[in-house]
């Protein structure tokens, strides 16, 4: 299981945001998260103070040299897609091949109408445009670290048909959509299926708790990548510096889950001397506790 960092870009200086997250990076590089994400705000909303993410992860490249780096997410409708393609070329080659791209349809009416959009038509938007997108990136960078973060079913859909990772950050529920969703998911993704989960580590919870929920997760089976991140968003550095520690040094190591994300593949005996074709592996779901 791969473990990831997310930090909103909060503060009410953005100079010093900025710095910040910088450092945060590096910290999240020494402690060995695989990698490191921001998110994308534009006009302040919701605290953040990022709208630019990949001009601030093309500074944390020069100062980190191995941990991915990642956008959670670009809001794809309020973007020209051959631009932001052409962005994303330019800090994938920076990093030596770090970037993990994650878009979305975007969660800000007022941000849609700044940019002359129509917010109710952002799904519809964000299809298109990842089309664009897909065609105009890297191709490495396009088919393995293109990342989606969506709710509704039929954009889980769309990305299993282009081969486009998905970003969860629904938490889970009584009657099972996430995980119905992410079955789904694995069964008609073009490709390697690639899952991440996106989830909070609230402020007080202890240790014990924060595993027990994680382990109690009946999508992490499904994933090969956990993205925490402190809750609330707006917690100052010193917080986000706990968080990460704590995370990597005692949550980690309970983290290694049976599933279709992990172990080994389970294939067919065939009394035969041509090779036996590698199968996916069948899904072995944790009972929710």
């Amino acid at each position: 299981m791969r473990l990831g960092y997310l930090t909103h870009v909060t503060g009410d200086d953005p100079s010093r945001a900025y710095r910040e997250t910088i450092r945060l990076a590096e910290r999240a590089e020494e402690l060995g998260y695989d990698s490191f994400w921001v998110a994308q705000h534009h006009d302040g909303h919701l605290g953040g103070r990022l709208p630019s993410p990949l001009v601030l992860l093309a500074a944390v490249a020069e100062r980190t040299r191995l941990i991915r780096l990642g956008t959670a997410v670009v809001a794809l409708p309020l973007e020209d897609p051959r631009r932001l393609a052409e962005d994303a070329g330019v800090l994938d080659a920076l990093s030596g091949g770090r970037l993990e791209l994650g878009i979305g349809a975007g969660a800000d009416p007022d941000a849609a109408r700044r940019f002359g959009r129509h917010h109710d038509d952002r799904h519809r938007d964000t299809v298109a445009a990842l089309d664009v997108l897909l065609e105009m990136l890297p191709p490495a960078l396009a088919a393995q670290r293109v990342w989606w973060a969506t709710a509704t079913p039929s954009s889980v859909d769309a990305a299993a048909a282009r081969g486009v990772g998905v970003l969860s950050g629904r938490p889970p529920s009584p009657d099972g959509d996430v995980v119905s969703e992410l079955a789904r998911y694995w069964t008609y993704a073009r490709g390697v299926p690639r899952v991440a989960l996106s989830r909070p580590l609230p402020a007080g919870h202890s240790t014990g708790r924060i595993i027990d929920d994680l382990l109690a997760d009946p999508a992490l089976p499904w994933a090969g990548e956990i993205v925490v991140q402190a809750q609330p968003s707006t917690v100052r550095a010193d917080v986000h510096d706990e968080v990460m520690e704590r995370t990597a040094r005692f949550v980690r190591p309970f983290l290694g889950v049976a599933g279709p994300a992990h172990g080994p593949a389970v294939t067919e005996e065939v009394d035969t001397d041509e090779p036996t074709p590698a199968m996916r592996p069948r899904p072995v779901v944790r009972p929710h506790r």
